[in-house]
């Protein structure tokens, strides 16, 4: 009889494993990490500063909307800045989130190629090619991310209700755009890294 396999991820079977801007602290003294020592103990601040904003976020974003079926519908005095900053929260969630998923190279991603190129040359120049695309359409991103914020600022834009700078909403796509811009750029070099030491080697 045969036996059925099975796996929760593709780190075994992907080669060579995908390259994370940021790895676990047991890698960071193995190739193509070495020498960035102090970019990550400088970076560790920025990512703990990441975990604070989505948990604060979070658990502020559960009160609110507890808070908000409570005042609406038993006292029957709903509070309409709530409903103002219900969304600013769940942005400042998502873009924080999605620059803290780049961070670890945990968003998804198709793996196809890697089940059917075993060259890692190949493999590690797609992936390049990949990082850099993603680069440069997060740097586009970030430009009109950051003309919308510098466009609300010179109008001095306010909420309805709150009367909270519209920026403020605005300024997280700003942050989660750029952090995605500096993973990706870290990514991208350490993959060009990978590959130069392959190509030596070869």
């Amino acid at each position: 009889m045969k036996e059925l396999h099975h796996t929760d991820s593709l780190d075994g079977i992907l080669s060579p494993p995908a390259i994370a801007p940021v790895p676990d602290a047991e890698d960071r003294r193995t190739a193509p990490y070495t020498g960035l020592g102090g970019l990550y103990r400088a970076e560790a601040g920025i990512a703990w500063l990441m975990r604070v904003v989505m948990f604060v976020a979070m658990i502020s974003l559960g009160l609110l909307m507890a808070a908000q079926v409570f005042m609406r519908y038993v006292v029957s005095l709903p509070f309409l800045g709530i409903e103002e900053m219900a969304p600013m929260l769940a942005v400042w969630v998502y873009f924080v989130g999605m620059a803290y998923s780049t961070r670890n190279r945990e968003h998804i991603e198709g793996g196809l190629l890697s089940l059917i190129v075993k060259n890692e040359k190949v493999l590690l120049a797609v992936r390049l090619f990949g990082s850099i695309i993603c680069l440069i359409a997060m740097v586009i991103f970030l430009k009109f991310a950051w003309d919308f914020a510098s466009f609300n600022i010179s109008l001095n834009r306010k909420s309805s209700y709150m009367r909270l700078p519209k920026y403020l909403w605005d300024l997280s796509m700003v942050f989660g755009f750029g952090m995605m811009c500096l993973y990706y750029l870290l990514q991208a070099f350490l993959e060009a890294r990978a590959l130069l030491s392959k190509s030596k080697v070869a």
